[in-house]
């Protein structure tokens, strides 16, 4: 069985502990701060969080996936449903009869096939609907401290009542001192405008902690004993070879090393040359996405963009840019930044100009 998983939460062998991290984390938990968790994406901050709070003596978890939310009732109905499975039986029911104008139902999980709570997505159209549903969670949290994770949090911004939304949710989570809330979010644009914004009700609300690349010999160890559980080997300047292709991102470290362990056999010593054969894997599977996001470009964006994938390409802003990649002048490249920022392409970081996706970047290179 392919020892490696990415694209979900992970826990147990399948996570590569950060014990300063996580401690961090868990003092501001047990204090009841509340916490906007930042990084890149695919950095395992969903993973960290979920394995902090776990691990902490009576705190329970409730853990909200916002990701698509559109209405009031979308977001209600999965309040509602994550509060449902965190208890038994009479917690189900506490939960119905504290959301009871919502009109709930009780429902079967498909996943897991247990019993959970729907609600109206008629009933559940206005901002007192999140009211009352932020109500449930401080009636619970009154017989059993909780700590709140919602995720994905910035997709609240698509719900046409947000501002509304986003004052209600703060002007409930500020009476809440004893229970702390987490934001995660994927997207750092849309993020900041909730919680860095003075415009926002979030603004100055939580506390910033910032997940960044996890450290080279933590991660080393973990995957040398990975591939060790998949009946496989590795040298360590091997896994330096993936770090550095997958730019120390867990989430893309993962699919990397998933695609090289298929790509192998039993008791097989893996080389670079298995890396590189792993990341043409990669590239099949990805290949389309790719095609579709270079090919919507404009000429300069791609440019630009086949700049920042050369590994010794000079500074992005110089004359030698310029003439290198026949670009006519700066203020090009700059609205070619800008463009490729917003759309998520790469992202500046101490000020730097990086992939949001390393694979891409690798793709471009090799065009």
């Amino acid at each position: 069985m392919n020892p490696f998983k990415y694209g979900c939460v992970v826990a147990g062998e399948n996570y590569c502990r950060r014990p300063e991290l996580q401690r961090q984390l868990g003092e501001l938990v047990k204090s009841g701060q509340n916490v906007v968790v930042q990084g890149p994406r695919r950095m395992g901050k969903t993973s960290l969080v979920v394995e902090t709070v776990n691990s902490l003596r009576g705190i329970a978890l409730l853990y909200v996936d916002l990701f698509s939310v559109k209405s009031v009732g979308d977001f209600c109905r999965k309040v509602v449903a994550a509060t449902a499975k965190c208890g038994k039986r009479s917690f189900l029911e506490r939960t119905a009869e504290l959301v009871k104008s919502l009109r709930p139902v009780f429902t079967v999980d498909r996943d897991t096939g247990a019993p959970t709570i729907s609600v109206d997505l008629k009933a559940a159209r206005n901002v007192e609907s999140v009211e009352e549903v932020m109500d449930m969670i401080a009636s619970h949290s009154a017989a059993k401290r909780f700590c709140v994770v919602f995720d994905e949090f910035q997709d609240v911004l698509d719900i046409p009542e947000a501002d509304a939304v986003l004052a209600s949710l703060r002007s409930k989570i500020q009476f809440l001192p004893d229970t702390p809330f987490i934001f995660l979010g994927s997207v750092r644009n849309r993020m900041r405008d909730i919680f860095d914004s003075p415009r926002s009700p979030f603004f100055k609300s939580a506390i910033s902690f910032g997940v960044e690349r996890i450290e080279e010999s933590a991660m080393t160890d973990f995957l040398i004993g990975r591939f060790r559980a998949g009946n496989r080997s590795i040298d360590r300047e091997t896994v330096g070879k993936i770090l550095a292709t997958a730019d120390y991102i867990s989430g893309d470290i993962q699919e990397l090393c998933e695609t090289t362990w298929l790509v192998t056999g039993d008791g097989h010593r893996i080389s670079a040359g298995d890396v590189a054969k792993g990341l043409e894997a990669v590239f099949a599977r990805e290949s389309r996405a790719f095609i579709s996001t270079f090919g919507k470009l404009t000429a300069v964006q791609a440019s630009v963009l086949k700049g920042l994938a050369d590994p010794d390409h000079c500074k992005v802003f110089s004359g030698e840019f310029l003439e290198t990649y026949g670009i006519r002048n700066v203020g090009s490249v700059s609205k070619a930044l800008k463009r490729l920022i917003r759309d998520e392409i790469i992202y500046e970081f101490n000020g730097e100009y990086l992939f949001e996706n390393p694979f891409f970047r690798e793709w471009v290179r090799r065009r």
